[in-house]
């Protein structure tokens, strides 16, 4: 058992995250590489609790650590977290929202070698996702000012459908009234 000391620390991760230690797991993962990708690798677990617990954190690392966290990030981790956005666990979904979210306001640049897919992403969203997803793609798609989008987003200006995002001012808001504000970034 020793030599998995050398290898990956998900389970010592997900024992804190299952214990509530979220605090000291910050602390100990601004100090440890090997922490931070335990809580990557913890993005693909079997317990939503544990998965939403992963986001929350690393959204959090992100705020307080943009710098540290930023070399995790690559084209296969931000596929993982928009897949996350399609969970059908309501606290999965929102902290992949609130995660990706974050990577965008922190890390513009990064993205933008990814544009291509991430407007095909964001395109399949406006098409096919549920009203939320549709609202948190909207969001996206201003932030980003994916103008190659801009169709898709004037199509669902007059939509009256009520949404409820993991944001200020974003609860109970009209899907039509978030691709205004889409409309109005592009």
């Amino acid at each position: 058992m020793a030599f998995l000391s050398f290898g990956s620390k998900k389970s010592k991760v997900q024992k804190m995250l299952e214990e509530s230690q979220f605090d000291l797991l910050l602390q100990e993962a601004v100090k440890d590489k090997k922490i931070r990708e335990a809580l990557f690798e913890l993005l693909s677990s079997n317990n939503p609790g544990v998965v939403g617990d992963a986001l929350l954190t690393i959204t959090n690392l992100v705020k307080s650590n943009p710098d540290i966290i930023k070399g995790h990030f690559n084209e296969e981790t931000f596929r993982k977290i928009l897949s996350l956005i399609e969970s059908r666990n309501s606290y999965v979904r929102e902290n992949a929202m609130t995660l990706a979210y974050a990577i965008v306001k922190t890390y513009p640049e990064l993205l933008d070698r990814y544009r291509a897919w991430i407007v095909d992403e964001l395109g399949k969203q406006l098409d096919t996702g549920d009203k939320n997803q549709k609202g948190f793609a909207l969001m996206v798609v201003g932030e980003l000012g994916l103008r190659e989008l801009s169709d898709k987003v004037k199509e669902l200006v007059d939509v009256e459908d009520k949404v409820i995002l993991p944001f200020e001012g974003k609860k109970w808001v009209k899907l039509g009234d978030i691709a205004k504000e889409a409309l109005e970034k592009l």
